[in-house]
């Protein structure tokens, strides 16, 4: 063997070696980035009224709503995440930050649902109900007495 054919040989190892690393670097970020554990815990649905405030539960079990079982899996891919039960299919998006981390309901998008993390309440408004009080203010000053 000359020298250069064992500078190539040893520059196509070195070369294969990186790019099996990259390749797995890639692949086992990606699966940390879509496991459910990062969805795992209670939600608190934001702007409901005490008396009817739902609590969505994500675990290895599976889908609790209200304490009650609703599916026994869930799909998550990083940014949404899929629920399939007897009524439907309901899809939840990431959204909020890492400091007041929420899940907002697309699917169905009526009512709108938005929840928060449990552990985090205290960085939003859990009521919600300002602007409705806003509207009732401006229609009572609008009808009043002038």
């Amino acid at each position: 063997m000359t020298k250069g054919s064992t500078f190539k040989t040893l520059a196509v190892v070195v070369f294969t070696i990186l790019t099996l690393g990259f390749g797995g670097l890639i692949y086992f970020s990606y699966q940390d980035y879509v496991d459910p554990k990062h969805v795992y815990g209670s939600w608190i649905e934001i702007g409901a009224p005490p008396y009817k405030t739902e609590v969505l539960t994500l675990n290895e079990q599976g889908v609790f709503r209200n304490d009650r079982l609703v599916a026994t899996q869930f799909e998550f891919d990083g940014k949404q995440i899929l629920i399939k039960t007897g009524q439907g299919t309901a899809i939840y998006q990431i959204a909020g930050t890492f400091n007041s981390p929420q899940l907002r309901r697309i699917q169905p998008n009526s009512p709108t649902q938005r929840f928060i993390k449990q552990g985090f309440e205290e960085t939003i408004d859990m009521g919600g109900g300002g602007s409705a009080k806003n509207r009732r203010s401006a229609l009572s000053n609008h009808f009043g007495d002038n």
